[in-house]
């Protein structure tokens, strides 16, 4: 894997660690001349001479591909170590799997304005012989242009038949495998030959979810989502979404039709016939694709004393961050909603949502405080205080590893905020950096955290969102920051919470979690049988017996780890 600062083939200094998966990672980096930023996708899985001939081949014809909608690809090469890379834009708008992770659907209208220029794009590539084949909300990302111009953009051209040709156990691999299935056509799950109607069959299933806020067919198990793209109908938009237009859930429900031939002829033609359906409902079509970003919202409900103003984040458990404001005093705040529709478990849900709010009421700086806590039939809400600082993550994205100074300070208060968690019995376990937020006070810079609330790991399982569940967002998740132990069943404890506290600091040390997954089994046997290396090994900053600490909790076993977090403080 590589890490933040390091120089990848002489000529680009890696920033970041995007994504990981089974066949490979991504990174942003910088162009060490240009000085621009880009992405490059490394191949890491095996492969023999003939895939990598195959990944350069589809490679070239992916990057003959012109179309503002389409990623445009830079550089394809074979590293020293004979791992296939491909150098693409880099592109720092969110996708529309994580859009809907915030928004949990999309206005008719802005879905007129995305759909359209994506099918433009899919035409271009149809017209020249190459089929996507991995359609999904994952693969089309947003970009803003230093104008203010948003434009979404479909990446992964070329990549999906390579996927599928060296992954033969993909069927066995549940998180790795869902996300492809999500959004696979009959044909492609038979194992037939693929043609333009089966990205028009993906695109649809992603128009439903941008629609509806769900996919057409969804199970945790990805043997029961294909056997439902082979023998049912989707359920109509309507009785989901009932503003939808009748005629706009004609033309999706078409594109879905089992059948190739039953389908339109082209994205062209759903396009088209997307638009037209809109317009007889009063609604237009946008044509460019061009908008800004976010879409005006429409005004938020209120939840309980409460206010809604927009969206901040997705939270724990299928949760969204709203910023709010108390109606009475007009103080903002930020109010963690919970509704029963985005939950598989609502029992398991609800539980570990009040199991958590009432672990958190610790006294400490760096621990974040409930202020109010409400309950409806169908909702949870959860207010705090609104941090207006980033997240762990987002410093960390921005800024880079954190410098030693920084990071000790921030190691410190987290390290101490357990053990105050800890003197309550509770326990911080699955914080992640997306989930720590950092403030300023008279003293400085100060990292927030929040108890996991976790019982056992059926509350985790259970409760975690869509996105973790494909596979597609394990590394943006809090199974990488969860103790092995309590992913294979056992109780929270002080040794998971500093295997916990582990991840979390080599996070801030080295910009990337220590052990990295394209699924869970995977992600475990990463934790149980490989240790990472030291900090000090990675850094010159970093003292010896620093880095000694940090490894010693990211021991697989629990009684190798600091007996608990007074003893790891004495050891930092």
């Amino acid at each position: 894997m590589l890490t933040p600062g390091a120089l990848f083939e002489r000529r680009y200094e890696i920033v970041e660690l995007l994504a990981r998966g089974g066949m490979g990672a991504v990174y942003r980096a910088r162009r060490t001349v240009l000085g621009d930023d880009v992405a490059i996708k490394v191949l890491t899985a095996p492969q023999d001479e003939a895939l990598r001939e195959r990944f350069l081949r589809e490679s070239r014809a992916a990057a003959q591909l012109r179309h503002p909608h389409i990623v445009t690809i830079l550089d394809y090469d074979v590293d020293g170590e004979g791992h296939p890379y491909l150098v693409m834009e880099y592109l720092n708008g969110p996708s529309l799997m994580q859009r809907l992770a915030v928004d949990r659907r999309l206005a008719l209208d802005e879905v007129l304005r995305i759909v359209p220029p994506l099918c433009s794009a899919l035409q271009t590539a149809h017209a020249t012989g190459i089929v996507h084949r991995d359609i999904k909300p994952a693969n089309v990302v947003g970009h803003k242009y230093a104008s203010g111009e948003f434009v979404y953009k479909i990446v992964d051209f070329g990549l999906a038949h390579l996927r599928a040709v060296s992954d033969d156990q993909r069927l066995t691999r549940a998180h790795d495998f869902l996300g492809t299935v999500t959004y696979a056509p009959p044909e492609q799950l038979r194992g037939q030959a693929t043609d333009p109607r089966s990205d028009l069959y993906s695109l649809a299933a992603m128009v439903y979810e941008l629609l509806t806020g769900q996919p057409p067919f969804t199970h945790p198990e990805p043997l029961v989502v294909v056997t439902r793209h082979l023998t049912a109908a989707p359920r109509p938009l309507r009785e989901i979404v009932a503003d939808v237009p009748a005629a706009v859930e004609d033309v999706v429900l078409r594109a879905l039709s089992k059948s190739p031939d039953d389908r339109y002829p082209s994205v062209e033609a759903f396009a088209a016939a997307l638009g037209d359906a809109a317009s007889r409902d009063g609604v237009r079509a946008g044509a460019s694709g061009i908008s800004s970003h976010p879409a005006p919202a429409p005004v938020l409900p209120a939840v309980g004393q409460y206010q809604l103003e927009r969206p901040l984040a997705a939270g724990r458990l299928g949760s969204h961050v709203y910023l709010g404001r108390h109606q009475t005093m007009q103080t903002p705040v930020a109010v963690r909603v919970l509704r029963r529709d985005d939950v598989a478990d609502w029992a398991a849900a609800r539980e570990r949502f009040l199991r958590e709010a009432r672990a958190m009421q610790v006294a400490h700086p760096s621990i974040l405080q409930v202020r109010d806590l409400g309950e409806t039939n169908d909702l949870l809400f959860l207010v705090t205080d609104f941090v207006e600082g980033d997240s762990l993550a987002e410093r960390v994205a921005r800024d880079g590893p954190l410098p030693f100074p920084v990071l000790h300070r921030f190691t410190t208060q987290v390290v101490d905020a357990v053990a105050a968690l800890h003197r309550r019995g509770s326990f911080v376990c699955g914080i992640s950096p997306y989930t720590t937020r950092i403030c300023h006070d008279e003293d400085g810079d100060r990292v927030l955290v929040s108890s996991g609330g976790i019982s056992q790991v059926h509350d985790l399982l259970a409760t975690l969102g869509d996105a973790a569940l494909r596979g597609e967002a394990i590394t943006r998740s809090e199974l990488p920051f969860v103790a092995p132990e309590v992913l294979m069943g056992d109780q929270p404890s002080a040794a998971g919470d500093l295997f916990t506290v582990g991840a979390l600091v080599h996070y801030m040390a080295t910009g990337a979690a220590p052990f990295v997954g394209g699924s869970l089994p995977e992600l475990m046997g990463a934790m149980l049988r490989t240790r990472p290396e030291a900090i000090a090994a990675l850094r010159q900053d970093v003292p010896p017996g620093f880095s000694d600490a940090v490894l010693a909790c990211l021991a697989p076993a629990p009684g190798e780890r600091p007996p608990d977090a007074r003893a790891l403080a004495m050891r930092l």
